[in-house]
């Protein structure tokens, strides 16, 4: 028994899909049905609506008028008038820009908030996964424990061996009973969030071993993420929206025309025709533009340092991953050539260890393979999160 728990450990790294929906599945099932990427869905199509307004000049202005006059001889006066009134043409061109310039910032936002939503269900699948090995072999333990026990009860009814002994072999297998009973509630409190990630009145089956993750060069990582990750790309886009604001603002500076038709009627004439305006800029765009260029200057200043502590932190999550996959070798190597608990079986059968002594061993073994899930599941996610980018484009990702 211990033989095949030492061997359960050992091939936790193989990467062999069981039955049940695949990670990939799982995450269509999550990006079309999870409810706030539905909210965010949403959200962006609103925001899309809202940015494609402000395009066309104010609306056409029409007014009528009748006055009396104070003598009947002088009779009555009546007016009318529909004007319209323009920006420079420029204006109209450069709000275009920044409105299209305001939906890509949308559409990455979007693709943000769905990508943190997409790396919390890959975590908790993950995390599912991890319960599942660990309580798999713990209930290999516990039936280890259950032989042990049955044997030793014999051994106790025949004087072979003391209470002392018998009692041990009982605590152990109570304490294991229990962390069982805790890993079960985790699974099932796991498969919860799972039903509402994926947007689903029902549990479905998902596959219980992680997936392959090919480790990739550093500099191509970075590289990779620049191009497509949203925490990249909107500080680049905040930075375009500015500048463009600038040249916006000084738009402020041209003229702008009105152009109408009026009509004024006498009682002894009428007088109707076309009239035309100009504003004449002289103090409305004080201080604008150097207040957008500041905004500007700014903006260019956060884009750098959100970008530089986004490469540093890439940095520093791609040592670490390294650091387990390092740690998950060495483990893996020392259970491998340490044989399980081969010898010590054999010399607690001979009578030339006790069972507290075998204890012992067993609790420093244990350990070791518990940590080996525990790194071999904190590596899965390191590693996922590195390649975080790959989650945006579903045909083209890592899956």
């Amino acid at each position: 028994m211990i033989k095949k728990i030492t061997i359960l450990i050992l091939t936790l790294c193989l990467n062999d899909l069981i039955s049940g929906q695949s990670l990939s599945e799982f995450l269509d099932q999550v990006s079309a049905n999870n409810p706030e990427i539905v909210a965010y869905r949403k959200l962006l199509e609103a925001r899309r609506i809202e940015a494609r307004t402000g395009l066309v000049p104010s609306d056409p202005f029409i007014s009528a008028g009748f006055m009396p006059g104070n003598t009947y001889e002088a009779g009555n006066k009546k007016t009318w008038s529909v004007s319209q009134s323009f920006d420079f043409p420029t204006k109209y061109l450069l709000q275009k820009k920044i409105n299209n310039s305001t939906i890509l910032l949308a559409e990455q936002e979007f693709n943000l908030g769905r990508l943190l939503v997409l790396k919390e269900a890959e975590m908790t699948l993950f995390d599912l996964i991890y319960n599942i090995k660990a309580l798999n072999v713990l209930n290999g333990r516990k039936a280890g424990y259950d032989s042990l026990r049955s044997a030793w009860q014999r051994m106790l009814e025949t004087g072979e061996t003391t209470i002392m002994d018998y009692n041990k072999i009982l605590l152990e297998l109570s304490a294991i009973t229990l962390e069982i009973t805790k890993r079960k509630t985790a699974v099932e409190m796991l498969k919860e969030k799972i039903r509402y990630m994926s947007g689903s009145n029902e549990y479905v089956s998902i596959t219980e071993e992680y997936p392959i993750f090919t480790v990739p060069d550093f500099d191509q990582l970075i590289s990779e993420k620049s191009e497509i990750h949203p925490s990249f790309l909107i500080p680049e886009i905040e930075y375009l929206i500015k500048n463009q604001e600038v040249r916006l603002t000084r738009t402020g500076s041209l003229p702008g025309f009105q152009i109408g038709y009026q009509s004024e009627v006498l009682p002894e004439a009428a007088y109707t025709g076309p009239v035309a305006g100009l504003t004449i800029p002289l103090w409305a765009n004080s201080n604008r533009i150097r207040s957008a260029s500041a905004a500007a200057g700014h903006s260019a200043a956060l884009r750098d340092a959100v970008i530089m502590k986004l490469k540093s932190q890439s940095r520093s999550d791609y040592s670490n991953m390294l650091a387990l996959q390092k740690s998950i070798a060495e483990i893996g190597s020392i259970l491998e050539s340490g044989g399980g608990t081969r010898y010590p079986d054999i010399a607690l059968a001979s009578g030339e260890i006790s069972v507290t002594t075998w204890f012992m061993y067993l609790e420093v073994l244990y350990e070791s393979e518990d940590r080996l899930l525990e790194l071999e599941n904190e590596y899965q996610k390191a590693l996922a999160l590195l390649l975080d980018h790959e989650l945006i484009n579903r045909p083209n990702s890592r899956y």
